[in-house]
């Protein structure tokens, strides 16, 4: 008797976790999906040309973090340097890179080293060589000796000469008037926003000519496909709708653009924890909120970068496992935000929701699984509970990620062709029958290895772009 109690419970819990993480993310989406067409709306009225030729247009600098990015690292700052921008500076940190980074930029921009002393804000390695180019004015090179990507963006930092900075990853590809979309909303009001994030899509499988998108496909590998829908719905459903609600925990490293200053205040980027972009915003909001300061961090729906994600288990494995790695550090960090009212809906909504749907998520979402088998194998399995669960944790989830889809072609319609939204929607489907049980034992895997101590970053390789 006390056992068929225990099990009632224990399928009771399982049924209410699966459906508070769909609701929740089913909620967050029809947010985002309000959120979406209001700034839809407000693009027809903006005036980015106004903004692009204004003389007050303040200045951003571009923090381009390179390690061993020998294969992406030429065309990513054509894109940077092609930018509609008024008033701006590239600013590549090579952080000790063993490749052939360093030699390529020389190469390609005709570096030329200089003596330049910078005022140092915030303590990092050691600077190695400052070199500007003779082919593109706005372009400098920092050469450091390697402390990791926290460390080489608090010298980028440091060497910023503008208000903004934009901290993008060696991988990634600007939309042309990508600048003046994220920055519009901070120049709206900058006293009181600090902090603004883009999309980010993924760029495996398209043309890429000179810096620029010039055709949008999908890779014609599984992995990257199956992040395509992940980067739609997470971006769709999870940013737009925190950021709604004031309770937005993530800005992507790979696209976010900071009030220098205010990143200076705090101490630029925490170098012992590898989610140095998810920590920043956190430590971000906590100061902030102590100081009693009216702010807001914001995600903005129409900038738009192309990143290029992992081909293969090995680095698919080896991301997840970092990211959630980072995720549990950064809760740690700042524990005591959590259910906290004095952080107001970051901590009363946003922290809870990572800790229990997120960092502790993978185990009760295994332990999920486990139990449905071990019911049916040992043949005690309630079809009802089955029925239930299949619905909630499976084909909810289905539906989720179909929306997304739908969502990304609807509001951005940047796959033209009719066959490719139809393959989106077909892994849709399979994502959960395989992919999402994947990265699954990823982010245990990482889970452990946090409770274990590791701090390792671990190798990410580059296919470069048109691969």
């Amino acid at each position: 008797m006390i056992w068929l109690n225990w099990n009632f419970f224990i399928q009771i819990f399982i049924l209410i976790y699966f459906s508070a993480i769909n609701g929740i993310y089913s909620f967050l989406m029809i947010v985002a999906f309000i959120e979406f067409r209001n700034q839809h709306r407000r693009s027809f009225i903006d005036d980015y040309p106004y903004l692009y030729r204004s003389k007050l247009t303040p200045g951003v600098s571009i923090l381009v973090p390179a390690y061993n990015e020998e294969a992406t690292v030429i065309e990513a700052l054509k894109s940077h340097l092609s930018t509609r921008y008024p008033k701006f500076e590239v600013i590549v940190i090579n952080d000790g890179s063993k490749d052939k980074t360093l030699e390529i930029l020389k190469k390609e921009f005709k570096l030329k080293k200089i003596y330049h002393v910078m005022q140092t804000r915030i303590k990092t390695k050691s600077i190695r060589g400052y070199y500007i180019s003779a082919s593109e004015p706005n372009l400098i090179v920092l050469d450091k000796i390697n402390g990791g990507k926290a460390d080489a963006l608090n010298a980028g930092i440091n060497a910023s000469n503008y208000p903004y900075f934009i901290s993008i990853d060696a991988d990634v590809i600007l939309e042309e008037d990508a600048m003046l979309r994220i920055m519009k909303p901070m120049l709206e009001n900058p006293e009181k926003n600090m902090v603004a994030g883009g999309i980010v899509r993924v760029v495996n499988g398209c043309v890429v000519e000179n810096g620029k998108i010039k055709e949008v496909r999908l890779s014609k590998k599984f992995l990257p496909v199956f992040q395509v829908i992940e980067y739609m719905r997470a971006f769709t459903a999870g940013r737009a709708g925190f950021s709604k609600i004031k309770a937005l925990l993530i800005v992507s490293g790979a696209f976010g653009v900071f009030n220098t200053e205010e990143v200076r205040k705090v101490g630029g980027y925490e170098r012992k924890t590898v989610s140095e972009d998810m920590e920043l915003l956190v430590r971000l909001h906590r100061s902030l909120r102590e100081q009693n300061k009216d702010y807001n961090i914001l995600f903005s729906t129409y900038p738009v970068c192309w990143t290029e994600v992992p081909e293969s288990l090995r680095i698919l494995g080896r991301q997840r496992n970092r990211w959630h790695r980072g995720l549990c550090d950064t809760l740690t960090r700042h524990k005591k935000m959590i259910l906290n009212p004095r952080y107001g809906a970051i901590g009363l909504v946003g922290m809870p929701f990572f800790v229990f749907f997120e960092f502790l998520g993978p185990i009760i979402e295994l332990v999920g699984y486990l139990y449905v088998i071990y019911l049916i194998v040992f043949g005690i399995m309630n079809w009802s509970f089955f029925l239930l669960f299949l619905a909630l944790a499976v084909l909810w989830s289905v539906l989720l990620s179909v929306s997304a889809v739908l969502f990304e072609d609807i509001n951005f319609k940047r796959y033209d062709k009719w066959y490719y939204i139809a393959v989106l929607i077909l892994f849709s489907l399979f994502e959960n029958f395989g992919y999402r049980h994947l990265t699954l034992i990823f982010r245990i895997h990482g889970l452990f290895d946090y409770l274990r101590g590791k701090k390792a970053w671990g190798a990410m390789s580059r296919k470069g772009f048109n691969q």
